[in-house]
């Protein structure tokens, strides 16, 4: 019952603690999975990937600033990170395949949204 009610204590906070969880996830992932040090920046992909970062932005924004319910926020941020984790696995898998870096990125995908599912229980 603690945590359920840290959970709705402070969404900031828990925003921070989920986002720093996965940084760490995806750093060990990074250190087991990938392959070599290939970039979307250095491929054809790179306007795209920028495109998309800028418009991810500025859906996060809007997100952050016009939601304001604490149950909305967490289960939105859910979403956006999967939506995020799900796009970047697309441009990783077609433009830097070799590397496996998109493999990392669906494992991240399904993490977000397993603490998604996680949080609405």
């Amino acid at each position: 019952m603690k945590w359920v009610m840290f959970m709705y204590s402070d969404p900031v906070s828990v925003l921070a603690i989920v986002l720093f969880i996965l940084a760490v996830i995806q750093f060990v992932l990074d250190k087991i999975i990938r392959k070599n040090d290939e970039k979307i920046s250095h491929t054809d992909g790179c306007i795209p990937y920028r495109w998309f970062i800028v418009i991810w932005v500025i859906v996060v924004t809007l997100f952050f600033l016009f939601v304001q319910e604490p149950h909305h926020r967490h289960v939105g941020s859910g979403v956006l990170l999967v939506l995020l984790f799900g796009v970047r696995s697309i441009f990783e898998w077609k433009y830097i395949r070799s590397s496996q870096q998109h493999v990392i990125s669906l494992l991240m995908m399904v993490i977000s949204l397993v603490s998604a599912i996680v949080f609405l229980m």
